[in-house]
């Protein structure tokens, strides 16, 4: 190993939503305040909310969380209190997605044709009968790489009788469920995708995605990303798979105006029908026909590679799936070069859910080439 990994991993036991996100805020009040004081992104953020038009348009999506997830807010609060950061302020990193892809190109009136989905990721789906895995590369920047960490979840009443329970793997200052995760009956993992146009009365993604941590079933997920009578702010993909099933899936939302259209593509189990019992999925739409803000042309690249290498069949071909560079345009496993289609975009952390023996191993160097994880959990 040629470099220093660390991974950090808060364990918390609560009593509110409130408290999860203040033991959040308080630990890692440094990466966050830092995060928001150095990053563009965020700095344009800022902007948008200090004009008329955006304020208006982010108290609705507050108001909106409010109303439809109380708890949910309450734990934004919390992590705002504990960070000492402004909650409005922190609650602009909640609609990010909304933001970056979709508010700040209507906001500064970009006519160019750039593409926002840079940072991005890439899944395996293998449900096989000797060996069930969800394998996930985390793409991000930089300025995220070395402030992630891992929260280990308990919330429990009075009674110590357990309310939620789950493991998110998360980004400064933005909710837990905002990337891969898993609770005692799901493994979830997180695709981003780009919808021209946001639902602007709608819950907004963080929220829902924070919600997914306490669903037991692929159909409650679902149920949960169509947020009725509201809909989804945004769109995602979301991959799901069973822990004590068979079941696994690769869902995709798309936003529409007071209601969400969810579609899902089941990964059937090996053996139990005459479909591929593996799947792939990046940063476009593949279930749903979908206007989207660019023709996605990294993703699909990716897209192109995973489908020419071998079918997976083992943790060791996930791996080397999520590991692989050959594209010298958009490589599978992403690292900043100037040659690369996001040439500031690098794999912050590969996820490996190895269903079958219950671990996720978790790796912050190339998962193809490293001698072991930089962490292994057990499942809950």
């Amino acid at each position: 190993m040629d470099q220093t990994e660390s991974l950090p991993v808060l364990y918390i036991r609560a009593r509110s939503h409130y408290d999860v996100g203040f033991s959040i805020g308080i630990t890692f009040k440094g990466w966050i305040q830092d995060y928001m004081d150095t990053s563009n992104e965020f700095k344009q953020y800022r902007t948008f909310y200090n004009g008329k038009e955006g304020q208006r348009l982010v108290d609705q999506y507050m108001s909106t969380g409010r109303t439809s997830h109380s708890n949910i807010m309450s734990e934004i609060q919390g992590m705002a209190d504990g960070a000492e950061v402004k909650f409005e302020e922190l609650f602009l990193l909640q609609i990010s997605s909304e933001l970056k892809f979709c508010h700040l190109k209507e906001m500064f009136r970009r006519t160019d044709d750039k593409e926002n989905g840079e940072k991005g990721c890439t899944d395996v789906l293998v449900n096989r009968k000797q060996c069930r895995i969800i394998g996930h590369n985390d793409d991000w920047t930089e300025d995220v790489s070395s402030r992630v960490y891992i929260v280990h979840v308990t919330i429990a009443d009075e009674k110590e009788r357990v309310i939620e329970q789950f493991v998110s793997f998360s980004y400064p200052g933005y909710l837990t469920g905002f990337c891969f995760g898993m609770n005692k009956s799901l493994v979830i993992s997180l695709n981003s995708l780009s919808p021209k146009k946001a639902n602007r009365t709608g819950v907004p993604l963080a929220i829902l995605l924070r919600s997914l941590l306490a669903c037991n079933t692929i159909e409650e997920c679902s149920s949960a990303m169509e947020s009725k009578p509201y809909g989804c702010a945004y769109g995602m993909n979301i991959n799901i798979a069973a822990i004590n099933g068979t079941n696994m899936c690769s869902m995709e939302v798309y936003p529409l105006q007071g209601k969400t259209e969810v579609k899902v593509r089941n990964v059937p189990l090996e053996g139990d029908v005459d479909e591929q019992c593996y799947f792939f999925h990046q940063n476009h739409y593949k279930h749903i026909a979908a206007e989207e803000t660019g023709p996605c042309t990294g993703s699909k690249l990716r897209d192109k590679r995973t489908s020419e290498m071998p079918e997976p069949e083992t943790v060791d071909d996930v791996k080397a799936i999520l590991g692989d560079t050959e594209d010298g345009v958009e490589p599978v496993y992403r690292m900043p070069c100037a040659s690369h289609y996001a040439p500031h975009v690098k794999t912050v952390a590969t996820a490996v859910f190895s269903i079958t023996e219950r671990l996720l191993h978790v790796y912050r160097a190339n998962p193809k080439l490293a001698s072991a994880p930089c962490l292994t959990l057990p499942f809950l």
